[in-house]
C-alpha cells in the first residue's frame, strides 16, 4: 500500500477528478491549502489572464525590477506579481502498489499545463489501514 499526496493549481481539480474516475480509482479526498514553492507565490501576468483564477484575498506587490509598462496603463504579461502564499489542492489516495504508477500518470497528464506551478506529487510507503465499521485491516480495508 502507498499514501498518494499530490498539490494540485485549484482550476485542475475538476481534469484531475475525471481522469482518477477513468481509470477506476473510487477512494479521493482533496482539501483546500495555500502554500508556496520555488517560485515564492510569484504568478506571471500572462498566467493571470489564462486560466489561473485567485479568489482568495491577498496583497499584490510587483517584483522589483519589473515596471509599467510606457503609458503605465498595462503590465508586461511577463511581469511577475507576488502572492505570497497561493491557494492549491491537496489530493490524498491510499492505493494498492500494482496501482500507483498508473494513478500518478493520470495525476501527471490531468495537471501538467508547462507552467510553474503545475504541483508535486509525493508517493509514501504506508504501514496498515483500518476499516473502523468491519475492522478490517491491511489490503482488506481498502477494498
Amino acid at each position: 500500500m502507498k499514501l498518494i499526496i499530490a498539490i494540485l493549481r485549484e482550476d485542475r481539480v475538476e481534469e484531475t477528478k475525471e481522469a482518477l474516475e477513468t481509470i477506476g480509482v473510487r477512494g479521493v479526498t482533496f482539501l483546500y491549502v495555500t502554500g508556496r514553492g520555488q517560485q515564492k507565490g510569484r504568478v506571471s501576468m500572462r498566467e493571470m489572464g489564462g486560466p489561473l483564477t485567485r479568489n482568495l484575498p491577498m496583497q499584490l506587490t510587483c517584483v522589483p525590477g519589473d515596471e509599467l509598462s510606457g503609458d503605465g496603463s498595462s503590465v508586461p504579461p511577463d511581469t511577475e506579481i507576488a502572492f505570497g502564499f497561493l491557494p492549491k489542492r491537496m489530493l490524498i489516495i491510499i492505493a494498492y502498489d500494482e496501482e500507483i504508477n498508473r494513478i500518478v500518470q493520470s495525476i501527471v497528464n490531468a495537471n501538467q499545463t508547462g507552467w510553474h506551478g503545475d504541483g508535486r506529487i509525493f508517493i509514501c510507503p504506508m504501514i496498515s489501514a483500518l476499516r473502523i465499521r468491519t475492522g478490517e485491516q491491511g489490503d482488506k480495508a481498502l477494498s
